[in-house]
């Protein structure tokens, strides 16, 4: 498998890893796993994306909201890894969180923004 090559079909540039905003780890190894600590929405520029998906963003956005995290776990990945994604063999969990109005009913659609891009990456 060459990730590499997914992500250039898929033109996506990783960015530099960002560091931890807060006293935490970006990442921790146990034994083969790799746990990557939760990411925020940078766009390419470092802008955080925000707003409630629901209310003052549409579902499209939310979903680009959840790539563009996505995008910063694959950075922390390749970080983890020496800048060698091909090390990697499967994701075993991602988990997500939305911040929608109360009436936002499609928060899997939002969270499926980063599972289908790792799916594509991986």
């Amino acid at each position: 498998m060459n990730i590499q090559k997914n992500l250039d079909n898929l033109k996506i540039i990783l960015p530099k890893a960002p560091a931890p905003v807060g006293s935490y780890a970006a990442f921790k190894r146990v034994g083969s796993l790799l746990f990557i600590s939760g990411q925020i929405s940078l766009d390419q520029n470092g802008n955080l994306i925000k707003g409630k998906v629901g209310s003052e963003v549409n579902l499209e956005t939310g979903i680009k909201a959840a790539e563009a995290c996505c995008i910063n776990i694959i950075a922390q990945l390749n970080k983890a890894c020496n800048n060698n994604l091909d090390k990697v063999k499967s994701c075993i969990q991602l988990a997500g969180y939305v911040n929608s109005d109360n009436n936002f009913t499609d928060q899997p659609k939002v969270i499926n923004g980063a599972s289908d891009l790792i799916k594509k990456v991986f």
